[in-house]
């Protein structure tokens, strides 16, 4: 059975990563001895102590990256940093439940070198009570922290020897090795390899040496390790203990020393003792040392506990005639008890003061959950609520009730001061579409319109609206001391389609008598249409009838006015000018002068006010065509394609309706002067 943990830990920059280690290492049955190297900090940088001298073969370093025949203790090991990127990134932390001591456990990183004789990796004495009917386990776990595919002529595998010796150096047990220390492949399973084997201990030894060696070797990629966990465990038959009345997976039990509440556990051991013995133990210390339970020798415990305090409790087994040996015993996990006391290192705070309409915020620490109370029926259940609309009826104190995990209440409060700004805008009118309206604001310091669609401005105090449909606009006013506030104006468009009132109509009259008629092309849903010709004539149709003229010799133009109306009673007003024409005789030039003097300086259709479907064609001697247009204020200017024509003749063709309708077709010549 592998079991993963996974966390995140950040040198130079972050890295994520998961370390495995097998059950055998993190679940042992009793641990005799151990060497883990101790505890590190948070700071993966920080090197460990040496450990006491004559413990191992290889030379201290307080370098992360170990030199070539060194050792250094680190609970982390740099990765690429170290040797041009030979090395893999590891973290290797110890189960917390097991012995909480060792979160960020350090191992032995060692840097080895070829070698032709056998080094000693670590080394011991362990003088204990031993009992020499009890099976006890001698175990270490390493990893090969050479990145393998790094290995040109490998990957090979250190073998290491581990051995135990009596106290007169007399063999009790060894082994090595085998198929040897696998490397991290794929590079992210950081798994760390135990080795054991199990035996006993002859009568009357008290002293046992236990041994790990690296044999020797000509290692390739296989000489840079970590070595970690060396231990002396008990083994024997499993022991489980739980919390009565709690699910099978609570690890950790939370009372208030007020309540005086009573807890109560239960164990449970595997037939394997002829006569097994039971006792309790406590640890107040986290597991460093722990103590037998005077009188607690049965399955059960139960005991009251009325002053704040942090208890590890576990149940201890062994042979009847063991159950006075520690060294003799087995164990279950470990279950803590919190008993809470009041919350001490609480704090309530707010961001007061707030503006009105902003969020405001509260935060509440040193607890496990917590009741909130204040204004306007305020309550909430969070360690930081929010009123994310406030107002300026907010302001007030407010209270949290902070509760431990036992259920223990400390009552700390905040005072609000709300602050902010009252705003108001206008007018709230109907517009017909098209027009525009212009809005005001109450006075700030800056301003913010919304939406901006048909806005002249959204940051000023008063912008012109000119919306396509009914719009209701939003004003932010920001006052001098950064609140806001905000206000609606409803601009109603009375008409879905605009109203454009429109004329087509006759753009010259003739002297000293003529008519004119004139079309309706306005848009938008209308139903009254009023005329006024400027010859004293009006009409209120959307046809009206052909005007006629007299026009006196002082007239140059008459105005005609247009205004139409619709169904949402919006109105809408334009004007079209027709100019008097001193005749309406249409004639060509018979000569022009295209030298750019002002005088005669194009060939076109003169006077052709009246004409309709007027074709103007202008060709020279060859017969080839110069100019068209249907246009007669459009002129021939002498050139073809932009390149200046030759003086003389050219012939010129005309065709046009005149103002009764008739068609006239005209030709002639015209001579062109340079």
């Amino acid at each position: 059975m592998l079991l993963r943990k996974c966390k995140y830990y950040f040198f130079i920059f972050a890295f994520a990563t998961c370390s495995i280690y097998s059950a055998a290492q993190i679940f042992p049955s009793n641990i005799v001895w151990e060497q883990n190297f101790g505890k590190g900090t948070s700071d993966p940088n920080v090197v460990g102590p040496p450990v006491t001298s004559g413990h191992t073969d290889f030379t201290y370093s307080n370098s992360i990256c170990p030199p070539a025949g060194s050792y250094s203790i680190v609970w982390a090991t740099p990765g690429q940093s170290c040797f041009g990127g030979e090395w893999i990134f590891l973290v290797h932390d110890r189960d917390h439940e097991l012995n909480p001591l060792l979160d960020y456990g350090m191992f032995m990183l060692v840097n080895d070198t070829t070698t032709s004789t056998n080094k000693t990796v670590y080394v011991d004495t362990v003088k204990r009570n031993f009992c020499n009917d009890v099976k006890y386990r001698f175990s270490f776990s390493v990893i090969n922290v050479d990145v393998k595919t790094d290995c040109t002529y490998g990957p090979d595998f250190p073998v290491f020897e581990y051995r135990l010796e009596d106290g007169n150096g007399q063999l009790i047990k060894k082994d090595t090795t085998r198929p040897g220390v696998a490397f991290v492949d794929p590079p992210d399973a950081k798994h760390f390899s135990t080795y054991y084997f199990d035996f006993t201990i002859p009568a009357g030894v008290t002293t046992l040496i236990p041994k790990l060696s690296l044999l020797h070797s000509t290692y390739w990629c296989g000489e840079d390790f970590a070595v970690d966990g060396i231990m002396i465990t008990t083994q024997g038959p499993s022991v489980k203990i739980a919390f009565d009345n709690e699910p099978a997976s609570t690890v950790v039990k939370s009372v208030c020393f007020q309540q005086n509440e009573t807890i109560s556990l239960t164990g449970h051991i595997d037939s394997f003792y002829t006569k097994t013995a039971l006792q309790w133990q406590q640890s107040t210390d986290d597991g460093v040392t722990w103590s037998d339970i005077a009188g607690a020798a049965d399955t059960t415990y139960s005991r009251s506990l009325s002053v704040p305090d942090s208890i590890l409790f576990r149940l201890t087994a062994a042979e009847a005639t063991n159950i006075g040996n520690p060294d003799c015993r087995v164990v279950s996990k470990s279950l803590r008890v919190e008993v809470n006391g009041i919350p001490d290192s609480i704090s309530v705070t707010s961001n007061s003061p707030v503006c009105s309409g902003s969020d405001l915020q509260f935060n509440a620490t040193g607890g496990a959950s917590y009741v909130w109370s204040g204004p306007n029926g305020f309550s909430d259940n969070i360690p930081f609520p929010h009123i994310f609309s406030s107002s300026l009826s907010d302001s007030g104190i407010y209270y949290a009730d902070i509760l431990t995990l036992g259920g223990c209440i400390a009552r700390d409060s905040t005072h609000v001061t709300m602050i902010g700004t009252d705003v108001h805008a206008w007018p709230d009118t109907a517009i017909c579409k098209g027009l525009s309206v212009r809005l005001i604001a109450s006075k700030g310091t800056s301003y913010s319109w919304t939406p901006p669609n048909g806005l002249s401005n959204t940051s000023v105090i008063n912008p012109i609206a000119k919306p396509d449909v009914t719009t209701t606009y939003i004003v932010k006013v920001t006052d001098k001391d950064g609140c806001s506030d905000t206000a609606k104006i409803k601009i109603t468009v009375r008409n879905s389609v605009e109203l454009v009132a429109g004329i087509s109509g006759t753009d010259y009259l003739c002297r000293p008598y003529d008519s004119a008629s004139f079309n309706d092309i306005s848009a938008g849903k209308i139903i009254n249409w009023s005329w006024s010709f400027g010859n004293g004539q009006t009409d209120t149709t959307n046809k009206p009838p052909t005007q006629y003229y007299s026009i006196p010799d002082n007239e140059d133009d008459y105005i005609v006015r247009f205004a139409v109306t619709d169904t949402a009673g919006c109105t809408d007003t334009t004007y079209h000018i027709t100019k008097v024409a001193r005749n309406c005789y249409v004639a060509v030039p018979t000569a022009f002068t295209p030298n750019g003097d002002g005088l005669n300086d194009y060939l076109y259709p003169l006077n052709a006010y009246k004409a309709t479907n007027l074709v103007f064609r202008v060709y020279n001697r060859n017969g080839q065509l110069v100019f068209e247009t249907r246009d007669w204020s459009k002129k021939w200017d002498g050139t073809l394609r932009g390149v200046q024509q030759a003086s003389g003749v050219y012939v010129w063709t005309l065709e046009y309706n005149d103002a009764s309708n008739k068609k006239i077709s005209l030709k002639g010549t015209s001579a062109l002067i340079r």
